[in-house]
């Protein structure tokens, strides 16, 4: 018995986190982020995260206890101290480390908004997935009986609340990643941290309330996690815009052809492409794919260039991009 709920538990804990994670891998349509970056972020919330967290919120509770001297309302306010400021502050600032990591040692791969929601988003689910394994074992081996209910509220109804929380300091590297004013780059992820802890908080603080804040919990959390998703939809047309753009310019210069150009900032161009390619063989997909993720990796070069001047290289950069571009090109 104890076996079947440690395995339930490690099921339901990681594969609907690995379903949510694939959906905005999915989403992420015109320049795939690196897979083992996006594992990293990942893991770094599965497990330094979570250590860390424990460790600092231990600390923390040791001054915290003193409130429970004072009775049911010191207990009450412990217990609302706990989830809503100390929880928030130590989780959301372990889970920011992956992304700022992440910023400082792959600075070329930090593109655009959709980046930091998704570098944000996979430390929440790596965090997420420890933790609700661990709430499904400890109910599962005192009640299981009141594990599928555990299981539906931690996994599905609040399943996107880590992600959700931690996209908001990706959010704020994102928008310090094109800034040149050096205080700007330490404000915006600053503030996209302190919006984190904020939801986090808040999120806690109405769940402690009983069911008088459950609900309102749940509309808040669905709201503010729309909101994200409507962000990276913003950030998706952007980055086609950008990619409509500086393919234009290539065209003129016979790095690819017009019909190409288009095709690579089309959602429903890329995916008839894609699927044309697959009747021709392993091969041709794998090179038309790479050739369309070139494309991008090009446009999205020539906005830095244009953004933040020749930084780690640029130019060279999308030189050696061009003549990959122009050579794939003959393939596809």
């Amino acid at each position: 018995m104890i076996l079947a709920i440690l395995l339930l538990s490690i099921v339901m804990g990681i594969a609907p986190m690995i379903v949510y994670a694939s959906f905005l891998w999915w989403l992420d349509r015109w320049e795939k982020e690196p897979l083992h970056l996006l594992a990293a972020a990942f893991l770094w919330g599965f497990i330094p995260s979570a250590i860390g967290a424990l460790i600092a919120q231990i600390i923390l509770e040791i001054p915290a206890s003193a409130l429970m001297y004072f009775g049911e309302a010191g207990a009450f306010a412990h217990d609302l101290l706990s989830a809503a400021v100390i929880a928030p502050i130590t989780e959301e600032t372990i889970k920011a480390a992956a992304v700022l990591l992440i910023f400082i040692f792959f600075y070329r791969e930090f593109d655009s908004m959709l980046d930091g929601i998704l570098y944000g988003s996979l430390a929440g689910f790596g965090f997420a997935a420890i933790e609700n394994i661990l709430y499904f074992v400890s109910v599962g081996s005192e009640d299981p009986s009141g594990l599928g209910c555990l299981i539906f509220m931690r996994a599905f109804l609040f399943g996107l609340n880590h992600a959700f929380f931690t996209s908001l300091t990706g959010i704020g590297f994102a928008m310090a990643r094109y800034q040149k004013n050096i205080a700007l780059k330490f404000i915006f992820p600053l503030l996209g941290l302190a919006g984190a802890m904020f939801a986090h908080g808040l999120h806690n603080g109405l769940v402690t309330l009983g069911i008088v804040g459950f609900p309102i919990a749940i509309a808040a959390d669905w709201m503010g996690a729309l909101g994200v998703l409507v962000v990276a939809l913003v950030s998706l047309y952007h980055e086609a815009n950008w990619i409509k753009k500086y393919l234009a310019e290539e065209v003129s210069m016979g790095t690819l052809s017009a019909a190409q150009a288009a095709t690579a900032w089309s959602f429903v161009g890329r995916i008839g492409v894609g699927f044309e390619a697959m009747r021709s063989g392993p091969g041709k997909w794998w090179r038309t794919r790479q050739f369309y993720q070139q494309c991008a990796e090009l446009a999205y070069k020539k906005h830095q260039l244009s953004k933040m001047g020749n930084e780690e290289s640029n130019r060279a950069i999308i030189e050696k991009l061009r003549g990959e571009v122009r050579r794939l090109s003959e393939q596809v």
